[in-house]
């Protein structure tokens, strides 16, 4: 089986998300709908077979497998950075 790459993009808009607290105010941040980053972050949801967040009040909160894949999407996006400073 190939293995599956992470869109740095989607990444991107999974730490804003989380960074803002909601989709909304992500999607304002990156420059897309609010129905974009939703089905952005389903996609990444979708590929890695787990949900990452959950609804908490008005805003959103991660779940476990959330806090994994944001901690890896910082290390990730922090690589990807530097690299491309380079």
């Amino acid at each position: 089986m190939a293995p599956t790459n992470l869109d740095i993009d989607i990444l991107r808009t999974l730490l804003t998300a989380q960074q803002l607290g909601g989709f909304k105010r992500a999607a304002q941040r990156v420059g897309r709908s609010q129905s974009a980053v939703s089905q952005q972050i389903r996609k990444l949801e979708e590929q890695l077979g787990k949900r990452l967040f959950r609804k908490e009040g008005r805003g959103l909160a991660p779940t476990e497998a959330g806090d994994a894949v944001l901690s890896y999407a910082r290390r990730i996006l922090d690589l990807n950075d530097e690299a491309v400073a380079r």
